[in-house]
Order: structure tokens, then C-alpha cells, then sequence
């Protein structure tokens, strides 16, 4: 007797699939609420201590391995950020990580700066729904990011790159 198993993909898997998925799941809601929480934590921590922001960090991005980051910093899920290690944030960086964000050693990141993994649905109906598609951004190593620069899903940018203040990379 064969049992045919009914297997719904998840929200989460459809979006790491790059698939279109809806980001009024609950499961999705409860983990960028999460990452918020800890982004909260982070930026409210005082300048000066270094543990805890340091402990803070460990459990926001637990895939990025040292470096710098100003407040106030922004995520929506944290664990699809990785990076060797060292980075460098500037003041106000957003990371809308719904794909896998891949940062090479040695970045560099100028303040206001947008990456940008999910866009949502062109169709008005859709999008109201909270139809949205991420796709993954990959940085090379010893790349510097100018101010206020926006990057979008789907995008690799190759190492020894400098990104000019204002652009949009598309």
C-alpha cells in the first residue's frame, strides 16, 4: 500500500528557494520580530559597552564573524547574513536579508546604506496579499560601500570593488 505523503513547502523554504512566498506567515513574522528584538537590544546598547553589544551581535548575525558595527543597525532575520569577518558598518545600515547576504572580509559599508534581498509583488492585488520574492546577494572581499547606496537581490559584486556614494545597484 502506498501512502502518499502531503508535503506543503513552508513559507521560510519557499524563500530561501527563491520562490514567491508570503511574508505575513506567522513563522516568518515570529523570526524578523525576533530579529528585531535584537536589533533593539543592540542599538540601545551604550557606545562604549563593548560586551554587550559584542553578546548581542552573537545572537543576531550568529554567521558573521567579527567586525564593527555602528547603531543603528537594522536586519530582518539575522541568521541568513554570513561573512568571514572582519566588516564595517557604518551608521544606519539595513539588511533585508529573506536570501542569503554573503559578505566578503574586509567590507567596508558607508552609512544609510540599503541591501535590499526581497522586493515585493508588481501586481498591486499580490502585493497586498504580501506576495514577495527574495533573491541572494554576494559582496567580495575588500569592497567599499559609499553612503546612502542600495543594493538589490540578485546582484554579486566582485572583490576590490568601490560602490560610489548614492547608487543604486541593480
Amino acid at each position: 500500500m502506498n501512502k502518499q505523503v502531503n508535503k506543503q513547502i513552508s513559507e521560510l523554504d519557499k524563500m530561501l528557494a527563491q520562490q514567491w512566498y508570503f511574508a505575513t506567515d506567522k513563522t516568518l513574522v515570529n523570526m524578523r520580530s525576533q530579529a528585531k528584538r535584537l536589533c533593539h537590544v543592540y542599538n540601545q546598547s551604550a557606545p562604549d559597552d563593548k560586551q554587550a553589544k559584542r553578546s548581542t551581535l552573537k545572537l543576531l548575525l550568529p554567521h558573521v564573524k567579527g567586525g564593527f558595527i555602528e547603531s543603528n543597525f537594522y536586519c530582518d532575520y539575522g541568521v541568513h547574513i554570513y561573512s568571514p569577518g572582519p566588516v564595517f558598518f557604518n551608521h544606519n545600515v539595513s539588511i533585508l536579508d529573506g536570501a542569503p547576504v554573503h559578505l566578503g572580509k574586509n567590507l567596508f559599508v558607508g552609512p544609510s546604506t540599503v541591501i535590499a534581498t526581497t522586493s515585493h509583488h508588481m501586481d498591486a492585488d499580490k502585493r497586498a496579499r504580501g506576495l514577495c520574492r527574495s533573491k541572494p546577494i554576494t559582496i567580495g572581499d575588500d569592497v567599499w560601500i559609499g553612503a546612502n547606496v542600495t543594493i538589490l537581490g540578485g546582484i554579486d559584486i566582485p572583490s576590490g570593488s568601490v560602490i560610489a556614494a548614492g547608487t543604486t545597484v541593480r
